[in-house]
């Protein structure tokens, strides 16, 4: 628990992530640039609400690694922290902890903002269909889960990284291929009767071991009030949490077999 303050101590006071953090200030926009849609404003407004929300959750994923591990590890202060009785499980479990935590209050903060944004845009053109604020809150709290997965894997790579930018370029290439992957294993598997077996059987040792991260977009039932089925969301929580045990693991499997003298 000590990790996860510390965490959040030092990220809060860091130059970078206030420059990310006003990114926010974006959202006093949304009303002005939802009104040039004409009639869809509410629709609009409530995309780029969440929209900006996974940019900025995106641009602190990917540099989380940066501020935490591969940070500590080269200014030595792992090496320092650990003289202590603490076990690097611990550490690593404490500085993805507090990061995810850095996470959850942006996540919020930003939904705060984009509902002051909605309910102000959908105030110039009434929209056809109801605000469904409950989706909204899903798609946000969705966002989180999906970037923290993305996060997770930026302390995996981070975790034997000797370069700067191997967690960051390594991570962006698996944000990539999870958002793609659905679409692809549909296309080979379902729709394409030309493809060869191999090409499928490939496909499919991908498909699932990739994080299937399209699973936590909910922009358009959000958008455009779509119920959502529950038994999705629990689906997709409970991967979630399966996902990000098993690279976690990982982490301080390979974390603990490194040499951080």
């Amino acid at each position: 628990m000590r990790f996860s303050i510390f965490t959040i101590k030092t990220i809060l006071k860091d130059r970078l992530f206030l420059m990310i953090l006003s990114f926010i200030l974006v959202y006093g926009f949304i009303p002005f640039f939802s009104y040039f849609s004409m009639r869809q404003l509410q629709e609009i407004s409530i995309t780029m609400s969440i929209s900006l929300n996974s940019f900025i959750l995106l641009i602190l994923s990917l540099f989380g690694s940066i501020y935490t591990i591969w940070r500590d590890i080269e200014r030595k202060y792992t090496f320092t922290m650990l003289s202590y009785p603490v076990t690097r499980v611990n550490y690593i479990i404490g500085r993805y902890l507090g990061f995810v935590i850095i996470l959850l209050i942006i996540t919020l903060i930003n939904l705060g903002l984009g509902a002051i944004a909605i309910k102000i845009s959908a105030g110039f053109y009434k929209s056809q269909l109801p605000i469904m604020w409950s989706n909204i809150i899903v798609a946000y709290l969705f966002s989180f889960l999906k970037y923290s997965i993305v996060l997770a894997f930026g302390f995996l790579f981070a975790s034997f990284s000797t370069s700067f930018f191997t967690p960051v370029f390594s991570t962006i290439a698996i944000f990539l291929a999870g958002n793609s992957i659905q679409g692809i294993y549909d296309y080979i598997l379902k729709e394409s009767d030309k493809t060869s077996q191999f090409l499928k059987g490939v496909v499919s040792v991908f498909y699932y071991i990739l994080p299937n991260l399209s699973a936590f977009d909910m922009t358009s039932y959000a958008a455009y009030s779509i119920k959502i089925n529950s038994n999705s969301i629990l689906f997709s929580i409970g991967y979630f949490f399966l996902y990000v045990s098993v690279v976690m693991c990982i982490t301080v499997l390979i974390f603990n077999k490194r040499d951080l003298k």
